[in-house]
């Protein structure tokens, strides 16, 4: 088959898919027969289940917003397994194993890229779901003949359309520059399938409307939720519309409007900060306190059995086999985050004392922690020697049976997603048949720790310096983290004996004398606080793309130079050296354990070297819109 045939094939195939997933019905129970006969074609099943016959009541309806909510359970619509490559947060296995380049991570996506049609079919066939429920209930709710179907019927189209405006804010804010089509209404055949593009400021209205809908429909909170009846966790929520219309104004830098609504999801609906993130992505704490919005996620259910919606996601598996792996530029600056040394949360007691020159336990002591909490529950690096993963010290991993050992091509592990502090005895992900590549761990769309950073932003560019180190401060106290500005400043929250305040930002400056000023608090929150925090969560894209410094970042990491090293002895005296699992800037040698440097600037280990020569934004800043769109839209290239 020569060349032009593949490519002819895969696009026929991509229209096929495309039209296939956007006329998929509703429910799995809407069957079409055909037959030879005509006689046969003539006539009318009595037992089967049509969309006429089907929607009849509020039950329905939510049936239909049920297969909306399972939607989002497609890891595409967040994109959490390739965007993050295309940014300064993570990079794909191959690379680190043999210096093959991902087109994310190389700049070289275009609307061919699988992914970039996989995205877009999730985020439509949700549209589509909801618009089913939505147009139905618009139908059916002159039929409602009480206050309390009124009720339930007004509750479900709602979530719909919370759901509907905050799939479109991700094309708005992914796609063609935000113009996209806008479907209100549900296709029902070919022609009224090709809809010209709306212009960005349309698409941002028409989702906007969807969530001030929800605010002023839904209950507040997921406790709120519970008034209405049981088992409603993991529904959308006012709080969650209020939090999303507030990142949709700061996504277009209009700080005015978005600090609005951000304050009010601070002050008016009782989130609060958990006491550590990994409550926030590990599943021990769903629904927490801090959680505005998650998808709900299991493992309990046949996936087999409960049909066509996935249940569980493969994220876990994936970021545990090292396929997602941070930045060596993002691991850095996790090691950079200093801890707060008169906060009692920092002492390790009863620390192991390794023997430097072999890695063998000689003893143990008392001591700080030698990386922050944040970096602990985040990320897992192998010369951390107080933040377990899997029931074991970092450079333990890989000693059970049947386990890759933390090294080589994995010189760290995002910890977050994973179930890293639920598993013991090091032997990392359960990968029996019923569990291999499944999770059940709930992945969060906004939480709390973002709202206050978002709002931070905000404070910085009205030039409240103040204001914005209140937010910035709670997001690292909980963190146990050196606290920026001074005490004495008007909103300094924390003044104790167990808390100390730098007036310097710049961790690494060589003189330690530069004042917290907006400017520079500016680009530590660009370029310290979301990225430690939110790593694999938030709007990378989105963000890098409105400040304006989406080339100039990806140029900055990639002039960064690291060395590998070997890692003496595991640290635990068992097993010899794990080879190439270790790095440092080039030219500087580990300040925690020795080891045996093995490679000058190995290409595998930098970062984004042909991305950043690449990286053109008026190519790059948002994905194109997708081959198959454009072979079966004939309005693709208009706008309305």
């Amino acid at each position: 088959m020569d060349t032009t045939h593949k490519k002819n094939k895969k696009i026929v195939l991509g229209m096929k898919n495309n039209i296939i997933n956007k006329l998929t019905p509703l429910l799995l129970l809407v069957f079409v027969f055909q037959a030879c006969s005509d006689d046969f074609l003539d006539q009318t099943d009595p037992n089967a289940l049509t969309t006429a016959s089907f929607w009849e009541n509020t039950s329905d309806l939510n049936s239909g917003l049920n297969s909306t909510y399972s939607a989002l359970k497609d890891e595409n619509i967040s994109g959490i397994l390739f965007d993050f490559f295309r940014t300064d947060i993570a990079v794909k296995n191959s690379f680190r194993n043999s210096g093959e380049v991902d087109p994310f991570y190389g700049q070289s996506f275009d609307l061919t890229t699988t992914e970039i049609e996989n995205q877009w079919n999730a985020l439509y066939l949700g549209i589509f779901r909801a618009n089913q429920v939505i147009v139905n209930y618009e139908e059916l709710k002159s039929s409602f003949n009480t206050d309390e179907i009124e009720e339930e019927g007004l509750r479900i189209v709602a979530q719909a359309r919370a759901i509907r405006g905050y799939l479109y804010y991700i094309l708005s804010t992914t796609y063609n520059n935000g113009e996209v089509p806008l479907l209100d209404f549900v296709p029902a055949d070919f022609d009224e399938f090709q809809q010209a593009m709306s212009p960005s400021q349309t698409v941002k209205d028409f989702y906007r409307a969807d969530l001030q809908f929800g605010l002023e429909n839904l209950p507040a909170t997921y406790s709120a939720w519970e008034d209405v009846g049981k088992d409603n966790l993991g529904r959308v929520t006012g709080g969650f519309c209020e939090a999303m219309l507030g990142k949709s104004y700061l996504m277009e830098n209009n700080f005015g409007e978005a600090k609005i609504y951000l304050k009010n999801v601070i002050d008016n609906y009782g989130y609060a900060l958990v006491p550590n993130i990994e409550d926030c992505v590990t599943g021990i704490n769903e629904f927490s306190s801090e959680s505005i919005f998650e998808v709900n996620y299991t493992t309990d259910l046949n996936l087999v059995e409960d049909g066509e919606k996935e249940l569980s996601h493969k994220v876990t598996h994936q970021l545990s086999n090292g396929n997602v792996q941070p930045s060596s530029w993002l691991t850095l600056q996790y090691r950079n985050d200093p801890v707060d040394p008169a906060d009692p949360e920092n002492m390790n007691l009863g620390a192991n004392v390794y023997d430097t020159s072999n890695g063998e336990i000689t003893g143990t002591e008392d001591r700080l922690r030698t990386y922050s909490l944040r970096m602990g529950t985040s990320m897992v690096s192998v010369d951390d020697p107080d933040s377990p993963i899997y029931g074991v010290p970092a450079g333990e991993l890989g000693n059970a049976d049947d386990v890759s050992p933390l090294a080589r091509t994995r010189p760290n592990l995002f910890k977050k997603f994973t179930h890293w502090n639920t598993i013991g005895s090091g032997a990392g992900e359960d990968r029996s048949t019923e569990f291999n590549n499944k999770s059940d761990i709930n992945l969060p769309v906004i939480r709390l720790a973002d709202v206050y950073l978002m709002y931070a932003e905000c404070m910085i560019e009205e030039a409240n310096l103040a204001e914005a180190l209140r937010y910035i401060n709670r997001v690292r106290k909980r963190s146990h983290l050196l606290l920026l500005g001074k005490s004495t400043e008007a909103g300094a929250e924390y003044v104790n004996a167990t808390t100390t305040y730098v007036d310097d930002i710049d961790f690494d400056s060589s003189n330690g004398e530069e004042e917290v000023t907006l400017t520079n608090l500016m680009d530590h929150l660009r370029f310290t606080e979301r990225p430690l925090e939110l790593a694999l969560e938030g709007s990378r894209v989105a963000n890098l793309r409105r400040w304006g410094v989406f080339k100039s970042q990806l140029e900055h990491i990639a002039s960064i130079r690291y060395d590998y090293w070997h890692f003496n002895k595991n640290l635990n005296g068992k097993h010899g050296d794990r080879y190439k699992c270790f790095i440092t800037v080039s030219g500087e040698e580990p300040t925690t354990y020795t080891g045996t440097s093995v490679t000058n600037q190995p290409i595998e280990v930098q970062d984004a070297v042909l991305g950043a020569t690449n990286f053109q934004i008026d190519a790059h800043g948002y994905f194109p819109i997708p081959q198959a769109e454009v072979d079966t839209n004939l309005n693709w290239n208009t706008t309305e």
